[in-house]
């Protein structure tokens, strides 16, 4: 009996195993990329773009809030274990990305009011938009809005929003110039 069992288990987890090789391809359309374990698609569809060589650790979420959000992400570029991206508009992302491990980029918040109830209120949503040769420290949040120009630092757990210029190390919560990459 306990040789059937196997012999079920394993063939169920073979057909688990080519369900989601499907999923992953109807989401990322993009076999030239590193998967990571417990990677979580959460919400609508989107248009999405993956490039080839991305890597994805283990326990990213895209959190997707319609079928029109757009998540472009170029090629050569890591996102760590438990990156959380929240799109209901837009989040694009350049080439030679790497974006270290519990960072949260957001292209939407809450609008808060002592006159409106929690959760009644409307969602204020902004384009992000990161550069080329972009690394962002452990533990950061991108806000909506945020634009990060090429050869970009963000230092660890900062609080990034507004804009970052091109060849400049920010850092800080919020994040602000420390110095200037030349």
């Amino acid at each position: 009996m306990s040789g059937l069992f196997f012999f079920f288990k394993q063939k169920f987890e073979s057909f688990r195993i080519k369900i989601r090789l499907i999923f992953f391809w109807y989401f990322f359309k993009n076999f030239k990329i590193i998967l990571g374990r417990n990677i979580r698609i959460l919400g609508g569809r989107g248009i999405h773009s993956f490039g080839d060589r991305l890597i994805i650790y283990d326990n990213v979420v895209f959190e997707v809030y319609n079928d029109s959000a757009v998540i472009n992400v170029g090629k050569n570029c890591i996102l760590s274990y438990g990156v959380i991206f929240s799109c209901s508009r837009k989040i694009d992302i350049g080439e030679n990305v790497w974006v270290g491990e519990y960072t949260s980029i957001r292209d939407s918040t809450h609008e808060f009011s002592p006159y409106i109830p929690l959760g009644q209120g409307t969602d204020f949503s902004a384009d992000i938009k990161i550069g080329n040769n972009v690394w962002i420290g452990r533990g950061s949040i991108i806000l909506p809005g945020t634009v990060i120009e090429d050869n970009v630092v963000i230092g660890a757990n900062s609080l990034v929003k507004g804009r970052c210029e091109t060849n400049s190390l920010y850092a800080g919560n919020p994040a602000y110039l420390k110095k200037k990459l030349v």
